[in-house]
């Protein structure tokens, strides 16, 4: 978390050792690559709603349900197929953190907006107003490079939403996709082809409907 002290602070801590090996970064992503979300986007959102009494009790606890899901068994999962990249979905949203895949990986990348999954209410509440500054904030970064225009004001939102414990996000051949959604679904993790890497570029992102 963000401070805003007179003093610099730093931190560290060791959690664990990967082997090299085993390494999944944001950088491999390839063109022809389909894009897996594992976890409905919202919670900024829905977080927002809560707090000016707009959510219905039963939205704000499948969002806490959701949150509280760890992503440990999509990893195990995702871990047995051949995944080109992959990254977690957290503070800089959906299109923040595919722009982080798309920038290290020399791609450009297409979302189809109506494939996308979003927390029971959270679309209704995003076009009540219910917006955090952090997914305001992400907004305007995200506009130098991402295709907003098929977008209204509300779907905009929701795709730069600040996740709060978010999905994975990631990037695989198209021969194995298919597999590796069944695989995850068949252990209870929701997962949605959302899109794809569709050229080699310079990290832009488009987003489209109806394909």
């Amino acid at each position: 978390h963000s401070i805003e002290d007179d003093g610099i602070k730093f931190g560290m801590v060791v959690t664990g050792r990967v082997r090299d090996d085993k390494l999944i970064t944001n950088a491999g992503a390839k063109p022809g690559d389909l894009l897996i979300l594992t976890k409905p986007i919202g919670s900024g959102i829905m977080t927002k709603a809560h707090t000016l009494g707009f959510a219905l009790q039963q939205e704000i606890d499948e969002a806490i349900e959701i949150m509280k899901t760890l992503n440990k068994t999509a990893a195990e999962i995702m871990s047995a197929f051949p995944v080109h990249s992959c990254t977690d979905i957290t503070g800089f949203g959906l299109t923040g953190h595919l722009h982080e895949i798309t920038l290290a990986s020399k791609v450009n990348a297409v979302v189809y907006y109506d494939r996308i999954p979003f927390m029971q209410g959270a679309e209704k509440m995003a076009s009540m107003g219910a917006i955090p500054g952090s997914t305001k904030a992400n907004e305007a970064f995200a506009a130098s490079f991402t295709d907003f225009t098929t977008l209204n004001a509300a779907q905009h939102a929701l795709v730069c939403d600040a996740q709060t414990s978010g999905g994975l996000l990631i990037s695989i051949g198209r021969d194995h996709t298919a597999l590796l959604l069944a695989a995850l679904r068949d252990k209870q993790v929701s997962a949605f082809e959302i899109g794809k890497i569709s050229s080699a570029g310079n990290g832009e992102i488009t987003y489209k409907f109806g394909v």
